[in-house]
């Protein structure tokens, strides 16, 4: 819980330098702040096995052999995610040639 509000300290002391304009920030600095928490909140083009099973309307069963299949690649650990997590951007693909019946691998198999 201590990280929890030293976080939130920190945060909120860095928006009041900002709001009143009397950090010693570079635009630089601020853009290196910003891709840090842009890279641990962006969680939108991730999706976790439930919800990229429900993207795909399929059981978590069809969709372990996908992947054991290596029709779909394993899931990979990510910030903000408590479990394996997947590319939403395959998991569209995948969809997108199963819709179509086209036969792929997004494995490199």
């Amino acid at each position: 819980m201590l990280e929890k509000e030293t976080l939130k300290k920190t945060l909120l002391n860095l928006i009041d330098l900002i709001d009143t304009d009397s950090s010693n920030y570079t635009n630089e600095e601020y853009n290196e702040i910003l891709d840090s928490i842009n890279r641990i909140t962006n969680t939108h083009n991730r999706l976790s096995k439930y919800q990229a099973c429900q993207y795909l309307g399929i059981s978590r069963a069809t969709f372990d052999n996908y992947v054991r299949d290596g029709k779909l690649p394993r899931g990979e650990k990510a910030l903000g995610f408590k479990e394996l997590s997947w590319d939403l951007g395959t998991i569209k693909k995948f969809k997108n040639a199963k819709t179509n019946n086209t036969n792929i691998r997004t494995d490199s198999k």
